[in-house]
């Protein structure tokens, strides 16, 4: 009997010990995972904004302002801002389309307050639907282009069958005009 119970026991024990063995081994693989890749991955997250920032019209180089008030609203946070010799200005922003933060944008903004361009850094969004923001200009992107008003950008249509996407990218643009509106004591505008 005593055996038995001994026998017991230690069925009930070594199933959750191995698990628990086998879960610490694969928490130390990811940890080192993610200690080799993460300089990669930083790299070239930063080399893709550099990127789009050199694929706005008529870009200058662009310096990083980073003392600035980012001016987030409730679908796109504000995660950058850079200005050129020239004076321009250029936000990145990342913004919820279909998919929570499922665009990342490089808001090319002139002296002025307009909105110069739309670069985009990443799109997560639903290929064919969500991702016509980016590839097909023509149908957002290329209207936003020029405005500097809040209620104007509102009013630009949008793209039929990626609604979602179309009200981020939208967001994505005010959210940029209401930050360099924001930080023109830094920025000098």
């Amino acid at each position: 009997m005593a055996e038995q119970k001994k026998s017991s026991a230690k069925a009930m024990i070594l199933p959750p010990l191995v698990l628990a063995v086998i879960c610490a081994v694969c928490c130390a693989f990811l940890a080192l995972a993610n200690m080799v890749t993460k300089d990669k991955i930083a790299a070239a997250e930063a080399d893709a904004i550099q990127s789009s920032l050199q694929q706005l019209p008529d870009a200058g180089t662009f310096e990083e302002i980073t003392d600035f008030t980012p001016e987030n609203n409730e679908k796109a946070t504000a995660t950058g801002l850079y200005q050129d010799e020239k004076g321009q200005f250029a936000v990145l922003v990342t913004a919820d389309g279909y998919n929570k933060g499922g665009l990342q944008v490089v808001i090319g903004v002139d002296k002025d307050g307009a909105v110069t361009g739309v670069s985009f850094v990443t799109v997560s969004e639903t290929p064919g639907l969500g991702t016509k923001v980016q590839s097909n200009p023509e149908l957002l992107v290329d209207n936003l282009v020029g405005l500097s008003d809040e209620t104007v950008v509102n009013g630009v249509d949008n793209i039929t069958g990626a609604t979602y996407s179309s009200k981020g990218m939208k967001a994505a643009v005010n959210c940029a005009l209401a930050t360099i509106n924001a930080n023109q004591e830094v920025t000098g505008a």
